[in-house]
């Protein structure tokens, strides 16, 4: 097993790609604490809070004794106007996606530092790489994530950790869900994405096993996009309709 023994924090584990994170890494060995702002068994915190994010990460460490990995998959999306998007809206996204990001990060750092390092893997977006219409919030927080990562990827690595991001395309989610009741829009996937068809959370989920692991032991501060090459190729060749329905649906750690 990949991660046998090793302590594993995945934030947003309450759903979505964070539930399978949790999920995988718990079959690979990992003694495994979720979090999310509420559910059963997880430990509860709203990472906008760098305090909430520091009283969690010693709740988890002081009952596990360490910290191997981190997962940050907790994240909210906003879809709106750039003239009329609310002052408050920006703020959440950005405070959620990125400063929670990075409290998260300073805290497992901090902890994996003292008992020889670890892996930390952080959730962006294709939107990380380039601009998503109608989502500036979410763009330049996804953006953000991929700086970050690239930052502490250099200032930690002395002290054993490794950090690194994954940028998934349109993965079928909860959230998502929706889209798909037109079948018109499934077909359009093979269109625009050259594999064809959308992502499913467990497949993000082996991304981020792969780069936690000792499977990745010399990879540090990439953007990996787990997209079925859209990203690579980009098509528009369905149409205006296809590639706004595509940008429109777009969702990653939700």
């Amino acid at each position: 097993m990949l991660l046998e023994g090793r302590v594993a924090l995945v934030t947003g584990a309450g759903s979505g790609i964070g539930r399978e994170i949790a999920l995988l890494f718990a079959r690979e060995g990992a003694v495994v604490k979720g979090l999310d702002r509420s559910g059963e068994g997880l430990v509860q915190a709203d990472v906008r809070s760098r305090a909430e994010v520091e009283g969690a990460v010693a709740a988890v460490v002081e009952e596990a004794g360490r910290l191997d990995v981190l997962v940050n998959c907790a994240g909210v999306r906003e879809i709106g106007d750039v003239y009329t998007m609310p002052a408050e809206e920006w703020e959440n996204v950005l405070a959620v996606n990125l400063s929670g990001t990075f409290y998260c990060c300073q805290a497992a750092a901090l902890r994996m530092r003292e008992t020889g390092g670890g892996a930390i893997v952080n959730m962006s977006s294709v939107g990380g790489l380039i601009g998503l219409s109608h989502r500036p919030a979410y763009t330049a927080s996804k953006h953000g994530v991929v700086g970050l990562t690239k930052s502490l990827a250099r200032d930690l690595a002395p002290d054993g950790i490794r950090v690194n991001a994954i940028c998934p395309g349109l993965i079928r989610t909860a959230l998502t869900e929706q889209y798909f009741a037109d079948a018109a829009f499934e077909q359009n996937l093979a269109t625009i994405v050259p594999q064809g068809r959308h992502g499913e959370a467990s497949e993000v989920a082996s991304a981020a096993l792969y780069l936690a692991s000792d499977l990745s032991s010399y990879v540090n501060g990439v953007a990996l996009t787990v997209d079925g090459g859209w990203l690579a190729e980009k098509s528009f060749a369905a149409g205006g309709v296809a590639s706004e329905s595509f940008l429109a649906a777009h969702d990653t750690t939700e």
